[in-house]
């Protein structure tokens, strides 16, 4: 119908944008139409380094809680309520990362990147899960997964690290240098039993604590456990 006058020009309704969504980690819209994280970014937003650093500064921190405190002072007796959080943190923040770096480091001390890397490899994963049985065998009353104890029997497994580089490294360097002289070379030898049973002690200290394991029968096959892996970093 026609009203005698132009039609006047239709403008098209203005969308607003939809409200915000309040969630951890979603992209949320603004008001202007842009996108903004609401979270934290992760993985696939940010470089290599920057994963990695984290990475390496979550691997540190674990160490201070776990492996760190029981150098100086071998089998120290926690209260309960460190006990508590000590339970509830390795339930919670159990990782494969640092066993794994750990076990990379030590097959490569050891072997001297030969063809023992493979054999030495395969069998410190077997050792952490005989250390991560014998847990759960002992202790069905915790509830702690396989898993979180195969990681923290890894996290304990750094002292053994330590002293695979300090023996098979950093010692053998001492002794090219010092070895016409036989009193150094004597020396050297009774510091690296030193240092294996120093680093065997901080290891078993650890996961003794950690795992609140006080009997003999729940210390003694750890401990021999990491004695074997302690005298193979030695002897070969």
């Amino acid at each position: 119908m026609s009203y005698g006058r132009e039609d006047a020009t239709i403008e098209p309704d203005f969308i607003e944008a939809d409200a915000p969504m309040v969630a951890t980690g979603v992209a949320a819209a603004n008001t202007d139409g842009t996108f903004q994280d609401s979270g934290s970014r992760g993985t696939l937003d940010e470089t290599v380094l920057e994963t990695l650093k984290r990475d390496v500064v979550d691997i540190n921190s674990r160490l201070k809680q776990v492996v760190y405190p029981h150098f100086p002072s071998f089998f120290s007796q926690c209260s309960d309520g460190m006990g508590a959080a000590s339970d509830n943190d390795i339930s919670a923040n159990c990782d494969l990362w640092a066993p794994l770096a750990f076990i990379i480091l030590y097959s490569l001390f050891v072997s001297h990147a030969r063809s023992l890397f493979s054999s030495l490899f395969v069998s410190s994963w077997f050792v952490l899960l005989v250390m991560a049985l014998h847990l759960r065998l002992t202790k069905p009353h915790q509830k702690v997964s396989l898993i979180s104890y195969i990681s923290i029997s890894g996290y304990c497994l750094f002292p053994q690290v330590l002293n695979a580089l300090l023996s098979q490294l950093l010692l053998p360097l001492a002794f090219h240098i010092g070895r016409e002289n036989h009193w150094v070379v004597r020396i050297l030898s009774f510091l690296q039993l030193v240092i294996m049973a120093l680093c065997l002690m901080w290891s078993v200290a650890a996961v003794s604590w950690v795992t609140k394991s006080k009997t003999v029968i729940e210390i003694y096959p750890l401990a021999l456990c990491f004695f074997g892996m302690a005298w193979l970093s030695t002897i070969l």
